[in-house]
């Protein structure tokens, strides 16, 4: 029994386990105000600090939201597209009669 905590000991030791505690220790009892979450404290000293829910479900929102930006935005791009392409024609189709190109009703109500 003694020799299997030892070579857990040793194991901690040499993965840097224990110096990682004792430094997050040591930055605990070095704070002038303790914190109420000592060991939500010590969780972020080390590096493992989980967000909360609410944090979590706000972040989602937010991703949900620019998701649906993207895709209004992907539409208008794609409509406006749609729009360039029309025009090129309309002027293609003018200059190839050799006449100036007026504007559709459809281009003069989105301009």
């Amino acid at each position: 029994m003694d020799s299997e905590r030892e070579k857990f000991r040793t194991y901690i030791e040499k993965t840097g386990v224990m110096s990682a505690l004792t430094d997050a220790l040591v930055q605990l009892y070095e704070e002038q105000e303790r914190p109420t979450d000592a060991l939500g404290h010590i969780k972020k000293t080390l590096g493992s600090f989980t967000p909360s829910t609410q944090h979590c479900h706000m972040l989602e929102e937010k991703v949900k939201e620019q998701e649906a930006q993207m895709e209004s935005q992907h539409t208008q791009i794609n409509e406006l597209m749609s729009e360039v392409n029309n025009l090129r024609d309309l002027v293609a189709h003018y200059e190839g009669q050799g006449e100036t190109p007026r504007p559709s009703s459809e281009a003069t109500r989105t301009s």
